[in-house]
């Protein structure tokens, strides 16, 4: 959508006055509008967040700010200073428009993706306060989480092989369904390993994390540099949950390799080192199946836009993926020093 400049008494011109800026034109992309102006061009972002997160999302880019950190985009305050606007139960920032990115490598993109992520979490990363109720609450409200997801995913199983005639979506899941139950119950084990490490240290680690990064929160400028966007949902939580994420969010891309993982992982680790218990929960979060399931949602949800053997194939897909982070974890992860001797 295009349209030239912004009536005063509309929303839009309300909230382009907090800045100044008076619209030549102005394009709509999804959740954000291409604001054209004499002052220059500006994307301006519309978000669901509350006044609660919004300040806690001001007090996060400010913060990076007093670090340093300047691979991001920044925002732009209001006349006023302030750094996000309420209006009508949404929320909006502005932030520079940028339009051309550099033309990388698929395997480049990536690179760049985790070495951020690991600048952001070595910057910010800090010893918590020991505490061994929040250790069993979230190991304990984990459990649960993926037990009530494996019994979801065992029920469509049953139901399929319940069925005269099994489709080749249920076929290709139930002939590797014991080998994904398998899996999430190692990933149970390599979080009980990890609440066990954490509790015999007395100890644990949190960062800022930005909660979802990907290829669609990052931008790739001609400089060779990766700047990271859309804080929105940017959590002090542990590192390895944040480095889980964008793992399996670039899981999508291409058809993921060990040796990608391999350097992902030192690339992350150029900045900041996991501990060993970090480990064992990047692992856990990893092994977990949850992709698989994530595919039978959309299945079972199914409208017709998507056609029996494309599903096919992106089961097909995951279910390579997850038998390759399975070596990867074995091979490279939890890997001793003392095994590469042997």
């Amino acid at each position: 959508m295009i349209y030239n400049k912004a009536p005063q008494n509309s929303s839009l011109g309300y909230i382009l006055f907090q800045y100044d800026l008076y619209p030549e034109k102005i394009e709509q992309f999804g959740k954000v509008k291409k604001v054209v102006s004499r002052k220059g061009t500006f994307a301006l972002k519309e978000s669901t967040m509350t006044n609660e997160q919004a300040n806690w999302f001001s007090h996060v880019m400010r913060r990076l700010e007093k670090l340093n950190y300047n691979k991001i985009i920044p925002i732009i305050p209001t006349k006023y200073g302030d750094l996000t606007i309420s209006h009508q139960n949404k929320t909006y920032y502005l932030q520079p428009w940028f339009s051309e990115e550099a033309e990388l490598r698929e395997d480049k993109k990536e690179l760049t993706l985790f070495k951020q992520l690991g600048k952001l979490h070595g910057l910010t990363v800090k010893p918590q306060e020991f505490s061994k109720e929040t250790i069993e609450n979230s190991y304990q409200d984990l459990i649960k989480r993926w037990e009530k997801r494996r019994l979801e995913m065992e029920y469509f199983a049953e139901e399929a092989e319940r069925k005269a005639y099994i489709s080749p979506f249920e076929l290709t899941y139930l002939t590797h369904f014991s080998r994904m139950d398998m899996m999430a119950n190692v990933a149970v084990n390599y979080l009980k390993e990890w609440r066990d490490q954490c509790l015999e240290k007395e100890s644990y680690r949190a960062c800022l994390c930005h909660g979802k990064l990907d290829r669609n929160h990052i931008f790739y400028h001609p400089n060779g540099y990766g700047y990271l966007l859309n804080f929105e949902k940017a959590v002090l939580d542990t590192p390895a949950r944040d480095l889980a994420i964008s793992f399996r969010r670039s899981f999508q891309y291409n058809l993921w390799s060990e040796d990608q993982g391999s350097d992902w992982l030192a690339t992350y680790e150029d900045s900041l080192l996991l501990e060993d218990e970090e480990k064992k929960l990047l692992a856990s979060y990893l092994i977990y199946p949850e992709i698989i399931f994530h595919c039978i949602d959309h299945y079972r949800k199914r409208d017709g836009s998507i056609t029996e053997l494309q599903f096919v194939q992106v089961l097909e897909k995951r279910i390579i993926t997850m038998s390759r982070v399975d070596h990867f974890i074995h091979n490279t992860l939890l890997r001793k020093p003392s095994d590469e001797s042997k």
